[in-house]
């Protein structure tokens, strides 16, 4: 491979290996030509070299919450495309005891047993709220049609309109927070891992719904009759905004929760965690819709009625025995148990590659000539290595002695595609390290780029890294190694550094399924290959 590159330099038609093309502010490109090869000075210059380009297969991303300093979003639901092949993506979690415990009182009936999970959602002002039934605007008593909020679901990817099935059962894995075999250290979940199911609780066809924010809880017995209606409660979030409500099987929370006779199982979380290891809600389905969850401010909640004993004031009548003022009335009193998700929560993805047009090139990279096509995608999907440049043509820019003013790596996106990524990340491979052109004072992530830029037309068009503190270290000798290769993949917040220290080491967490295509260093349109442009004072 390293005298096929060097070929490509020397033929260029500057005389030696490395430039591709020099701008000078004195010389016209013969000129520069001659005095390269005479080793005389110059000023001011630019080059573009080629780099090798070729994917790497991610088996899986680490998805659980035990590490407090980076957070981590969840996926839940399933996607398939033409390009990436599919993915489903389950969502698993402990749920911990409400602060006042899990007592239920005398005779309690449960009434109905909700998990709510929060979508991410943008309100966009109000909107005129419509029956569902007939269509017809909803009036108040004024005859004035009452406005609702209306918003729009942030981090669904793929067709929201597409039905898939959602399963919740009991979860049998028992979920640790430290690690069992070092308990000093918090215990790591990766996305491949499997799990033990038990009882099944829920199973519903499902879509996205942005106007899902109100709950209707049904109490039946508040007149010991169970076969009416005796109140309907409508429960609303404080911020009305939207969220999935999945109902669980009542019959097994009478038995599991109410009916247990082991109180110590419900006497705190390390207990109760033993006792109900959890929720696993997975996704079945080859297509539809895949979303980010606020899964942190999920909830499990029991609703349910108990017999309350009381005093009647004077004129009151709570029991409807048409006697006023009683005292020790029994009365039957709605009541609810909100179970947090704030334990361990983590995830379980399953990809297939099968007929996508990135499988053969995903499992047989061609590490030598690389790719004409890179695809990049997230939530243990692909990732693509770039070899800058090899040790003969490195030894070469070293002897010239070169002022490096900027150093950038620039990736063009191939066409037209549906949503790609914001933002892409790159790191070395070697040391599984941050460039340092990412943490230093004088550059940092925002020069650092990786951001998509967009074309005069509002096409994405590139994404841009600028590595110009690296590659000086580079060839000052300052780097421990010669050239490192480099890794590009898609962001997510945990590649941030914290505010505390400088985190060097690249988090392998990736909850982002959004792919883009982009042109490797084969395509037949040179002008879009990936390319390191260098600027130079001599």
């Amino acid at each position: 491979m390293s005298s096929k590159r060097i070929a490509i330099f020397r033929n260029i038609g500057v005389g030696l290996i490395f430039l591709l093309g020099i701008v000078s502010c004195e010389k016209d490109l013969e000129d520069i030509a001659v005095d390269l090869a005479g080793q005389r000075p110059f000023d001011v210059g630019d080059s573009i070299f080629e780099v090798v380009t070729y994917h790497r297969n991610v088996d899986s991303s680490r998805v659980d919450n035990n590490d407090l300093d980076k957070p981590p979003l969840y996926l839940l639901g399933v996607n398939s495309n033409n390009n990436f092949g599919s993915l489903k993506s389950d969502l698993i979690a402990q749920v911990l005891l409400p602060s006042l415990g899990a007592d239920f009182g005398d005779n309690p009936i449960i009434d109905r047993v909700v998990v709510d999970i929060p979508y991410f959602s943008t309100r966009d002002g109000d909107q005129k709220a419509v029956d569902p039934i007939t269509g017809l605007p909803i009036l108040d008593d004024a005859g004035d049609t009452i406005s609702v909020p209306n918003f729009s679901l942030d981090s669904i990817y793929g067709n929201e309109e597409l039905a898939y099935k959602i399963a919740i059962f009991e979860l049998g894995t028992f979920l640790n927070t430290l690690d069992p075999d070092d308990p000093t250290k918090a215990k790591t979940y990766y996305s491949d891992k499997d799990y033990v199911v038990n009882s099944e609780l829920h199973q519903s066809d499902f879509m996205p719904n942005r106007n899902d924010t109100v709950l209707y809880v049904e109490s039946r017995y508040l007149d010991d009759d169970p076969n009416t209606v005796d109140d309907i409660d409508t429960i609303k979030a404080v911020t009305s905004a939207p969220s999935i409500k999945f109902d669980l099987d009542k019959e097994f929370f009478r038995q599991r929760f109410v009916e247990h006779d082991n109180p110590s199982d419900f006497q705190n979380n390390g207990n109760f965690v033993r006792y109900f290891r959890g929720l696993y809600i997975d996704a079945e389905g080859f297509d539809g819709s895949l979303m980010n969850l606020r899964a942190s401010n999920a909830t499990m909640t029991i609703y349910y009625t108990y017999d309350r004993t009381v005093t009647e004031s004077d004129g009151v009548d709570l029991n409807g025995n048409g006697v006023t003022g009683e005292v020790d009335v029994i009365v039957k009193t709605k009541q609810q148990q909100v179970y947090d998700f704030t334990g361990v929560r983590t995830g379980k993805y399953e990809r297939s590659y099968a007929g996508s047009k990135i499988e053969q090139t995903l499992f047989n990279p061609d590490t030598e000539n690389g790719e004409a096509k890179l695809y990049v995608q997230g939530a243990a999907g692909s990732e693509i290595i770039i070899e800058l440049m090899d040790e003969e043509t490195l030894d070469f820019i070293k002897q010239q002695n070169l002022l490096i003013n900027e150093a950038n790596l620039v990736f063009y996106v191939d066409g037209e595609q549906g949503e790609v990524p914001d933002r892409l990340f790159l790191y070395k491979d070697n040391y599984n390290s941050l460039i340092s052109d990412f943490y230093s004072f004088q550059f940092g992530p925002d020069i650092f780029g990786g951001t998509l830029e967009y074309d005069d037309e509002g096409n994405p068009e590139r994404y841009k890294f600028r590595i110009t503190d690296y590659f000086t270290k580079v060839i000052k000798g300052g780097e421990s190694v010669a050239l490192s290769k480099l890794v590009l993949k898609n962001f997510v917040a945990t590649d941030n550094l914290t505010e505390t220290a400088f985190d060097t080491i690249v988090s392998n967490w990736n909850w982002v399924p959004k792919g883009v295509i982009l042109h490797g260093n084969l395509p037949a349109d040179s002008d879009k290959r990936v390319k390191l442009e260098i600027f130079y004072s001599k």
